[in-house]
């Protein structure tokens, strides 16, 4: 996927924070039927700020192009490392919040500190990015009819 591949090359490496982030963002877009860089869109993304769970932000400002320099991404930061959250909103208005399903963050952290994995994260981003959405994401919207 192209848009996995730019965040690669923005972000610097490939692990599935990122791949999370970027799926997080594609999602958001579907959901209130928007597309990349639309003016009316903004995002708060809530989540535990430090690695990995920060390369999140990557992924979304990549397939968003919502930037915490164009003031469109803000952060909330938690306490919480299983919390993972971003709110896209179009003017305030129309909205959808998409969660980390806490099964699966706990399943890929189990797998991410585990012998096998934690030597490739390239294996653990390919995992996220064919996982189905409806086992990663946690989705609620005031958007009828979507």
């Amino acid at each position: 996927m192209k848009t996995i591949k730019t965040a690669e090359n923005l972000h610097g490496h490939l692990g599935p924070f990122l791949v999370m982030g970027v799926r997080m963002g594609l999602l958001g877009l579907k959901k209130l039927k928007t597309k990349k860089g639309d003016e009316k869109l903004s995002i708060v993304v809530s989540l535990k700020y430090s690695t990995p769970i920060s390369c999140v932000l990557d992924g979304i400002q990549t397939s968003t192009k919502c930037t915490f320099g164009n003031k469109k991404l803000k952060l909330k930061k938690l306490d919480n490392p299983s919390k993972i959250s971003a709110k896209f909103s179009l003017n305030n208005k129309k909205w959808v919040e998409i969660s980390i399903n806490p099964s699966f963050l706990k399943r890929l952290k189990e797998k991410l500190f585990g012998e096998k994995f934690s030597k490739d994260m390239r294996k653990l981003a390919y995992l996220v990015a064919s996982t189905s959405e409806k086992e990663i994401f946690i989705v609620k919207q005031n958007v009828p009819n979507l």
